[in-house]
């Protein structure tokens, strides 16, 4: 979950992800990077911002509906915007030029690429980028001094995920050897949020042709996006899968008419966070029991992925900023961390045969993580956990039961 504040103190007078009552008494121009819903905090259908929502043109659709009175203009992707900047707060106007770049974290999602003439400064959102956007980046001349970071997956146990298309091709894999092994088995698709698996569901649909079953909320949405006229229905009965979470204690869907025993239902949990220490040779499939698999699936970028990011924008990108930490504690850990893998080979003082104890590392002077660089010893024994809007911690294995939404 983001803890991003929404407010950038070289950038005074804009708000970014946070909407609340400080930002709004401090900002007239206002930002979003995706619509769900840690980065929407503070948006409301009556009283909408003092300004003007800059999103994307997938996310003004989204907000249209949600926020009818909010002002929105759609950004286009790529193209140079260049806006005045009166903040409210008495600094003095300036001119920002705006970039948006793919971010692929979900439908709609950007990047900011904020330019000012003394400051260059890369907000990233969430992000999971492909080999192409990575490209657009550099094709764009992409050079910020600054970044506001998202560290979701900062941390050595999140060194490798494998990409969306593979996980994707897997879960397409067991959903079709579930629904051939007999004509009465169904699929329940536990997502971790309500938007942002459009394109998993979009290839289920292309590989099985089964259409799949959502709820009223979702298909509100949908039904203005032409793609996706085909790929969702509101047949509950008829509808062999189903990302509409509805399940009963005993395993039956709520969301069909007739009953259905548990032996039927097969429940898909997508997700990322359980997936602890997962190396590239490994399995990222697990049936927990005979009618639970788990598959691991990220929309944020894995540590190593981060990394290869930032050394992408080296040496310009000095100040790293971090959208996503728990407390200082997983602060700390999580600069010392980047200040390791970003140091030069030689430079690296890891002491791996004690990793299991306290790991030692020497940061960097000229990096600036956050809340500044240090090199002080740091114990990481323990290991912080911490859930977001569209990650959820499932360790506890359980699918969620009673919460179908109005079919």
């Amino acid at each position: 979950m983001s803890t991003f504040p929404g407010y950038i103190p070289e950038l005074p007078g804009i708000a970014i992800d946070r909407f609340d009552r400080t930002n709004r008494d401090r900002a007239n121009v206002f930002f979003l990077s995706h619509c769900h819903l840690d980065h929407m905090f503070g948006l409301a259908q009556n009283q909408p911002l003092p300004g003007t929502l800059y999103v994307s043109p997938h996310s003004a659709v989204i907000v249209g509906l949600r926020y009818p009175n909010q002002t929105v203009y759609k950004t286009p992707i790529r193209e140079r915007l260049t806006l005045s900047v009166t903040p409210p707060t008495g600094e003095d106007r300036y001119e920002l030029c705006v970039r948006t770049i793919p971010a692929e974290h979900c439908p709609g999602s950007v990047m900011f690429y904020f330019e000012t003439k003394t400051i260059r400064l890369l907000y990233t959102g969430d992000f999971r980028l492909s080999a192409e956007s990575v490209a657009v980046i550099e094709q764009d001349k992409i050079r910020p001094t600054i970044i506001y970071l998202d560290t979701t997956f900062l941390a050595k146990e999140y060194t490798y995920f494998p990409t969306r298309q593979e996980s994707m091709s897997r879960i397409i894999s067991i959903c079709t050897q579930w629904l051939n092994a007999d004509r009465r088995n169904i699929v329940a698709l536990w997502l971790p949020a309500m938007y942002g698996s459009e394109e998993l569901l979009c290839q289920l649909y292309s590989h099985l042709r089964q259409r799949i079953h959502v709820y009223s909320a979702q298909r509100e949405t949908y039904q203005h996006f032409e793609t996706l006229h085909d790929v969702f229905t509101d047949d509950a009965d008829g509808a062999r899968i189903h990302a509409c979470n509805g399940k009963t204690l005993q395993g039956e869907m709520v969301c069909r008419k007739k009953e259905e025993t548990a032996r039927f239902v097969l429940t898909i949990r997508p997700s990322a966070r359980r997936w602890r220490y997962l190396q590239r040779d490994q399995p990222f499939w697990m049936e927990s029991n005979k009618h639970l698999w788990f598959v691991c699936y990220s929309s944020h970028a894995s540590s190593a992925e981060l990394i290869e990011f930032i050394r992408q924008l080296q040496p310009e990108a000095r100040d790293i900023r971090f959208s996503v930490v728990e407390d200082e504690i997983d602060r700390l850990r999580k600069e010392e961390y980047l200040s390791a893998l970003l140091s030069p080979a030689e430079d690296r003082i890891v002491d791996e045969a004690a990793d299991s104890k306290v790991e030692d590392v020497i940061t960097l002077p000229y990096n600036d993580f956050g809340a500044g660089a240090s090199s002080k010893q740091c114990k990481t024994r323990d290991r912080i956990q911490f859930d977001s809007e569209e990650e959820d911690d499932d360790g506890n294995l359980t699918p969620p039961y009673k919460m179908a939404k109005r079919c």
